[in-house]
């Protein structure tokens, strides 16, 4: 997960936790985690390996070799990768799209286009006006780079993308910190307005659809949950915290 150096610190000397190594650190998904990598090993052998199909028997039999059981020990590493370049593909596109410029042409994988296709549609239906798009923003021994700012349905927005499953918790405290940040940066300059709202846009890369989760009612409670969690992460990491905070 990525590091960001301290803001007074441009040299990157000295560097800080990120928003999502926090909130990984403080979460326990090794049982989902375990699982999905359990269904991976599955899903390789299904792809990959031959069935042994008897008449006689109820239930198909697999051939599988030690090579096969290798490679399909790993394969979760390699779907892990897969969604990763999936989602920066996508953050891509959605960057150039907003900037005006062509998106024409780009050799991407289909699970990108429809995830883009999802974007595309998503935005048709709100009045969607971007003000910033891949913005670094820093609290108090930490740092991220959110999605977009912008004006939505004339409110203005936090809005952070995914191309995950499904809608999880955690993505909530992730876009409350980054709204703290933008309000913590930008109401003291004048004529600034506060972000009114956050949210998340989920786009499916299988079924081209958009889910939009709008998380402005929950912002106060995931905060505090999220600095509760950076409160932690410190107090685990002592010499990380050394380092960050002297």
């Amino acid at each position: 997960m990525a590091r960001y150096p301290r803001q007074d610190d441009p040299k990157g000397k000295n560097i800080i936790p990120s928003v999502t190594e926090i909130i990984s650190d403080c979460t326990n998904s090794s049982g989902a985690l375990t699982q999905w990598a359990a269904n991976m090993v599955v899903e390789w052998i299904r792809e990959n390996c031959s069935p042994h199909d008897l008449t006689s028997l109820r239930e198909k039999e697999w051939i599988v070799s030690e090579s096969n059981l290798n490679e399909a020990r790993f394969n979760f590493h390699k779907v892990s990768q897969k969604a990763l370049d999936i989602g920066s593909e996508v953050h891509a596109l959605i960057e150039k799209y907003l900037k005006g410029q062509s998106t024409l042409n780009i050799p991407i994988s289909i699970e990108a286009d429809r995830a883009f296709h999802a974007f595309l549609q998503w935005q048709e239906e709100y009045k969607l006006k971007p003000i910033a798009l891949e913005q670094t923003v820093y609290g108090d021994g930490w740092a991220g780079t959110l999605d977009m700012v912008c004006m939505l349905n004339d409110k203005k927005y936090v809005i952070d993308f995914k191309t995950s499953k499904a809608f999880y918790p955690e993505h909530r405290y992730q876009v409350a910190a980054y709204r703290w940040a933008v309000d913590e940066i930008e109401i003291p300059k004048p004529g600034a307005n506060a972000t009114q709202g956050s949210g998340i846009l989920r786009l499916d890369k299988e079924s081209g659809l958009p889910s939009w989760h709008d998380c402005s009612k929950t912002f106060e409670q995931d905060l505090e949950v999220f600095q509760a969690m950076v409160d932690l992460y410190f107090k685990r990491h002592k010499i990380i915290a050394k380092k960050v905070f002297g």
